[in-house]
């Protein structure tokens, strides 16, 4: 996702009432604001983020784009699993159907036989004109 999850911010779930929404922010705007804070070092940051995600999950306009900008980051994030389990599934051994080597066309197929039978012809002949000189 490239955007933060509010939700997750405020620690509250997505059907969560406008009053836990409220009372979440309280109690993390308590817990992070610098003057009750022991350690200051990222805790303004902190605060920040937490002011944000209480004004958009506060206001039902920006709530329902965030739940919808949400649900398109999951279904692409799903989509794009799917694509990588899709091209990695050709390298599984285990799986059940895997791809076959395209069969060469039977013209290509003769002309590997007859040069192969060629080639073996002549060496077999040139040892055995070798063996009949040495003999000889």
């Amino acid at each position: 996702m490239s955007r933060r999850d509010f939700y997750q911010v405020l620690g509250v779930t997505r059907t969560a009432s406008p009053a836990d929404i409220r009372a979440a922010f309280v109690r993390l705007a308590k817990h992070h604001h610098p003057d009750h804070a022991r350690n200051a070092g990222e805790l303004p940051g902190r605060l920040q983020e937490v002011q944000q995600a209480y004004h958009c999950l506060s206001n039902d306009s920006a709530r329902a784009a965030h739940d919808w900008a949400l649900e398109e980051s999951e279904r692409l994030h799903l989509a794009r699993q799917r694509s990588v389990q899709h091209r990695l599934r050709r390298y599984d051994g285990r799986h059940p159907h895997p791809q076959p080597r395209p069969q060469p066309d039977l013209r290509s197929r003769l002309r590997t036989i007859r040069w192969r039978s060629l080639l073996v012809a002549t060496v077999s002949a040139t040892i055995l004109a070798r063996i009949l000189t040495l003999i000889g």
